[in-house]
Formats: C-alpha cells, sequence, structure tokens
C-alpha cells in the first residue's frame, strides 16, 4: 500500500513545489500549478528509458500551502526541490544499479540522474539545503515516475518500495483505462450523429486538497504495512 508525504497526518501537502516543471509531449516545459489531468508529461518506464506517461489523477494539489522542501543541486547545476519523504532514483556506481530514495536520506557524493536529450544521465550531488516554498503539487502518472525540473523521480513517497507504491495504485489506472474506453464510445456516438461538428475537450484544473484514495490508503496503512516500511 502506499501513502503520499501529503498524507501523513503530521502535515498535509504534495510532494513538489508550484514553481517546478515537466516537459509535456509537445516539447514545452510546463510548471505544475498548470499541469491538467489527461496531459502527457516526461516520465519513466519499467526499463528505466524516457517515456511521454498520462497524468491520472493528482495525490494531493494545494496551491496556497507553504512547505519546507529539500532542494537538491547537481554537478550540472540541475535542481530540484522535493518534501523530504518523496523517492528520487538514485545511481549507485559501484553496482551499477539504481534504486528510489527518500530525499531526505540523499547525500552530497551521490548520483541522482538526469534528462539530457531524451537520456537518463548519473550527475552528482554537490549541494543539498532546505527551502521554503508555497504551493505543493503530487501529480500521478499512468507509470508511477515523473521527470521534474529535469531530475528523475517517483511519483509516491512515504513507502519505502517504489514496485509496492505503484501496484497499490492499480484501481486508479484501471478506472483511468475505463474511463477513457466510456469516453471514446460517447465520442464516437456523437460524431456518428453528427459528423460535422467540432467536439473539444475541456479539462478542468483539478481541485485542491488530497485525493480521496490516497487519504483511503493513510487511513489504513497501520493495518496493512509494517512500521519499517514507512517514512518516519
Amino acid at each position: 500500500m502506499f501513502f503520499t508525504d501529503s498524507s501523513q497526518s503530521a502535515h498535509s501537502s504534495g510532494c513538489f513545489t508550484a514553481n517546478s516543471t515537466v516537459k509535456t509531449s509537445n516539447g514545452e516545459l510546463q510548471r505544475l500549478s498548470e499541469l491538467k489531468i489527461g496531459d502527457k508529461i516526461l516520465s519513466i518506464d519499467s526499463s528505466g528509458n524516457t517515456i511521454y506517461s498520462e497524468v491520472i489523477m493528482f495525490l494531493d494539489r494545494d496551491t496556497s500551502q507553504k512547505r519546507e522542501f529539500v532542494k537538491i543541486t547537481t554537478s550540472g547545476n540541475a535542481k530540484i526541490m522535493v518534501t523530504p519523504a518523496h523517492l528520487l532514483m538514485v545511481w549507485y556506481p559501484e553496482i551499477k544499479q539504481t534504486k528510489y530514495v527518500f530525499a531526505d536520506l540523499i547525500q552530497e557524493g551521490d548520483y541522482v540522474l538526469v534528462n539530457i536529450n531524451g537520456n537518463l544521465e548519473p550527475q552528482k550531488v554537490v549541494h543539498i539545503t532546505a527551502e521554503l516554498s508555497k504551493g505543493v503539487f503530487a501529480p500521478l502518472t499512468r507509470e508511477g515516475t515523473i521527470i521534474v525540473d529535469s531530475i528523475a523521480a517517483s511519483c509516491y513517497a512515504l513507502i519505502d518500495s517504489q514496485s509496492v507504491a505503484h501496484w497499490s495504485f492499480m484501481p486508479m489506472r484501471l478506472a483511468n483505462t475505463l474511463q477513457h474506453m466510456f469516453s471514446f464510445s460517447k465520442l464516437s456516438s456523437k460524431l456518428a450523429t453528427s459528423p460535422s461538428s467540432t467536439l473539444e475537450r475541456t479539462v478542468p484544473m483539478p481541485e485542491n486538497g488530497i485525493h480521496w484514495y490516497a487519504r483511503t490508503l493513510y487511513a489504513i496503512k497501520d493495518y496493512v504495512l509494517p512500521s519499517s516500511w514507512i517514512y518516519h
């Protein structure tokens, strides 16, 4: 079972800042505060390659909350601001493997993966600080991964397992798939009855607050997970 940073009882917030940016499928950089459900953004697939993945929901979204973030700077001057319990992809050169690690466990000298022209390349962490910022956002892509400010990250937090976290949101991915199928069926029906009409898809901005599904997972965490799995 997975829970977002924002689901912790001690605070209510998302995982990245409002000014954090992602790359959309049309090649543009977009702030998380402007991101909508249905947008396709640069992510990482199960093989470790970059891929554009659909945003299926926001685990949390709060435009006004102010939080303390971990700010990580790399040798190539890539920078990311993220909540302490969020998972980032770390490269271990001695074993040539990657692992998702809580942001506040990353140290100077570690390597994070940075997107360079569509390829993920390791860059050494050279500076870590704490900063306050207003606005907290936690988009969830179908892949369960996201590249924010060019740095590879998970969409998840609080539990030390990317695979378990991703599995726990399988019902939401299935619901999203069924919604697409239903919407396509309705669109086909409308086009059949009025083929000359122009149908535009309008997507409203998501509401503020923690998503009910993430909130539900947090509520049952003590009954389904050992405490050693949870960020403290």
